[in-house]
């Protein structure tokens, strides 16, 4: 899949703030890494590239918060740094019935994948549960079921571990 120009950033879960933390983040140039907003991404050799692997991460995950284009010159653009309760919504590299709380791993720069090796974040999402259920007792409307259906998008938190908000909190 590839990448495309998407705000990922919902809102924060704990403060209901629809402001991200913005910081300023160094970029090689675009010739040589373009990057596109929305773009997981990780910081190799001093400067901010797309991440690329589901690998073991500790302080080294932000996203783009703009795009860098081909012939872009090298320098500091917009990042997104995850905090506690921030949540990012990601394209699933294949539909799944994700609950709240299941792992989540890297699948590409803007897809999570269900199994992988490296927890890169936890879902958060209820937006394809069934309805809440009715008391028997107390309530004669139909059964909403237990049946959470398949979703092709994701909401999650990244692991507190992985984002550079541990890098800036020691």
């Amino acid at each position: 899949m590839a990448a495309v120009n998407k705000a990922t950033f919902v809102k924060n879960l704990f403060t209901g703030s629809t402001v991200p933390l913005r910081m300023l983040g160094i970029f090689q140039a675009g010739a040589s890494q373009a990057i596109k907003r929305g773009e997981i991404i990780t910081i190799a050799g001093g400067t901010w590239i797309p991440l690329g692997s589901d690998a073991s991460m500790a302080g080294v995950i932000a996203v783009a918060n703009e795009e860098i284009k081909a012939g872009d010159r090298a320098g500091y653009y917009e990042i997104i740094v995850p905090r506690e309760g921030d949540v990012f919504e990601y394209a699933l590299a294949a539909a799944a019935a994700v609950t709240v709380t299941s792992a989540l791993y890297w699948s590409d720069s803007q897809t999570v994948t269900t199994s992988g090796n490296n927890i890169l974040g936890r879902a958060v999402g209820q937006e394809h549960y069934p309805i809440k259920q009715g008391h028997l007792t107390d309530d004669a409307s139909g059964d909403a079921g237990s049946t959470v259906r398949s979703t092709s998008f994701v909401r999650m938190l990244f692991t507190k571990a992985a984002s550079y908000w541990v890098a800036l909190n020691v």
